[in-house]
């Protein structure tokens, strides 16, 4: 009977089996309390002076996630209502990874040469034995290759991707609004312009015919010749003003034309950021064995070595 027992004494519980209690226990602590383990990988976000750094939730914040303004809203439409029949699309892409190695630098550079390798440009780098980040532009019609051949660089579990796009029809259909605008501006300024000169022209020619077929006195002579003398300096005036308002008005024209440019490039390329982090082997464990998949197959391990050792010993 005490030989049926001796299983129950802890000097008969193998150390194997006390390893694999142990090692259960402590990855349901360390599962159960992340914090007290290995840390967060580190993402980015946007600082108040404009610059990318760490952010420990693994993803990008809003500003750095590329949800930027354009830098003007024109006048005097900064928010036209844009019709629901008009299905223009002009896209503005950002495009964000987070990416996770053994090997930060090699993976950083590797990020680099995809980059350029499809025309683009890189804005900021990083790279440290544990952290990397790349921010970038290319343009969109490269982008799909792009993404096809920077996504393959790691395995889908080690790959997060974060893509947003904004519609910037309703800066567009601004700038057409601005451009109707300024074109009816400098036409109505033209003419304008055209109507002084005729005026003008119409006025010096009865003014010059009086003077010539004048008979009357000197007086009478002198007042004509003031008068187209004053009508003269006015024109000089009035046609000084309306060639500044056509000026203007040219201004305002071209500044639209660069300013739909200004939006078409913009459209036209992609912006992003790539922030590359090291990964422990801890890590790869959960990523393949999620939850408490771990701790649940060593305590797996520990009863069946404490059912082995239980049967060693009730044998002798």
């Amino acid at each position: 009977m005490n030989n049926n027992k001796l299983w129950f004494l802890p000097g008969y519980v193998s150390w194997l089996t006390i390893a694999f209690a142990l090692i259960a226990i402590v990855t349901f602590l360390i599962i159960s309390n992340p914090s007290a383990g290995y840390p967060v990988p580190m993402g980015v976000r946007e600082s108040s002076s404009g610059k990318a750094v760490p952010m420990m939730d693994g993803s990008v914040s809003a500003p750095s996630a590329g949800m930027m303004r354009p830098d003007y809203y024109p006048y005097p439409y900064p928010n036209p209502d844009v019709p629901v029949t008009d299905t223009r699309e002009f896209l503005k892409i950002y495009y964000n990874a987070s990416m996770q190695t053994r090997d930060v630098p090699a993976l950083t550079r590797r990020v680099e040469t995809t980059v350029r390798g499809y025309d683009g440009r890189i804005d900021n780098e990083s790279s440290a034995e544990k952290y990397g980040y790349v921010s970038f532009a290319l343009p969109q019609s490269k982008y799909d290759a792009f993404r096809t051949e920077l996504e393959s660089l790691v395995g889908n579990r080690f790959l997060k991707v974060n893509i947003s796009s904004q519609n910037m029809l309703a800066q567009k259909v601004s700038i057409e609004e601005q451009q109707k605008q300024a074109d009816k501006t400098l036409a109505d300024y033209k003419i304008a312009r055209q109507k002084v000169v005729n005026a003008h022209a119409s006025a010096v020619q009865s003014l010059q015919a009086k003077i010539d077929a004048t008979t009357a006195t000197s007086s009478e002579r002198a007042s004509l010749e003031q008068q187209l003398a004053n009508e003269n300096a006015s024109y000089a005036r009035n046609l000084s003003n309306a060639d500044a308002n056509i000026k203007y008005a040219q201004d305002w024209v071209k500044g639209v034309q660069t300013q739909d440019a200004t939006l078409l490039a913009n459209v036209a390329t992609v912006t992003g950021t790539v922030s590359v982090q090291w990964i422990s082997l801890w890590d790869i464990a959960l990523l393949y064995l999620p939850g408490y998949w771990i701790p649940a197959i060593f305590a797996v391990l520990a009863v069946l070595s404490f059912y082995r050792d239980r049967a060693r010993v009730r044998k002798y």
